[in-house]
């Protein structure tokens, strides 16, 4: 019989269901701007305390690989190989979420496409009711405050690119893409600078991102990437996956603010939730 990882997912599904509920209540009683990031910040952090949950409780972290093929008389989607061609490097560290994430058939895979999917729906919605409210179209630049819709779409692509592309380190075109979204939601964070007009709070929201970005990296290149005690794998593995978490909860503030203050909040990130 196949064994899954039902207790993982019962207890995902369950926070979020409890979250779509309070969203259905505030309905009507909080201003959309509110709801966007709330519904922003709800997806980030579940998604985030899952990865929590991970670090704390997983007694080793490793490299998987599931190799993947297509089958020659079937629908043209990529299908995990048999059990045989399961890659386990026990003696390879994991630098980052993304690397989890590419492992075909695992929840973490899910996990991030669903998390990013549901933000950048909220992240349109967002860019709706700023470019409404301001009387203008997209690409219309006139302002500072016209680049923040065109900030958060690069946001959007980013988060779309990254989940959708997995980093599965076997195939270039994964890999191209992946990265590609990566830069794509770097770049995005800079429409809180132009929401919040380079304030104290967004450029401390900046380097607070970009400072971990380079903590991350610097680690990730200096850390030993092999050994032969499962020990040191497993605690390298967590520091580079616990520094990123951390950077992109971050990110996950910058873009509930950046939503929140657009529109009709008019760069007031302190305005009352309430109608």
């Amino acid at each position: 019989m196949s064994r899954t990882d039902n207790a993982i997912k019962t207890a995902y599904a369950i926070k979020v269901c409890i979250a779509y509920l309070i969203v259905a209540v505030l309905a009507g009683r909080v201003t959309s701007n509110f709801q966007i990031a709330f519904g922003i910040t709800c997806a980030f952090q579940f998604w985030s305390l899952l990865w929590i949950k991970i670090l704390v409780q997983s007694k080793n972290i490793y490299s998987v690989k599931v190799m993947t093929e297509l089958l020659p008389d079937w629908i043209p989607v990529s299908l995990p190989a048999n059990k045989d061609t399961l890659k386990i490097r026990k003696d390879k560290v994991v630098t980052s979420i993304s690397e989890l994430s590419g492992i075909r058939g695992g929840h973490m895979m899910v996990a991030l496409r669903v998390m990013s999917s549901i933000t950048c729906v909220l992240t349109f919605m967002a860019i709706q009711d700023d470019l409404h409210h301001r009387n203008t179209n997209f690409f219309s630049i006139k302002s500072s405050e016209d680049m923040v819709p065109i900030c958060l779409y690069i946001a959007a692509m980013g988060k779309f690119m990254t989940g959708h592309f997995e980093l599965n380190l076997m195939d270039g075109v994964h890999s191209t893409g992946h990265y590609t979204g990566v830069m794509g939601i770097s770049l995005g964070t800079l429409g809180v600078g132009f929401c919040l007009q380079w304030n104290w709070l967004s450029i401390f929201l900046l380097a607070s991102y970009f400072g971990l970005a380079i903590i991350w990296s610097t680690y990730c290149a200096m850390c030993p990437k092999k050994s032969d005690d499962i020990r040191v794998v497993t605690r390298t593995s967590k520091i580079c996956i616990g520094i990123e978490l951390a950077m992109f909860n971050v990110y996950s503030i910058i873009l509930a603010v950046t939503c929140y203050a657009s529109g009709k909040n008019e760069g007031n990130v302190f305005v009352s939730p309430f109608l």
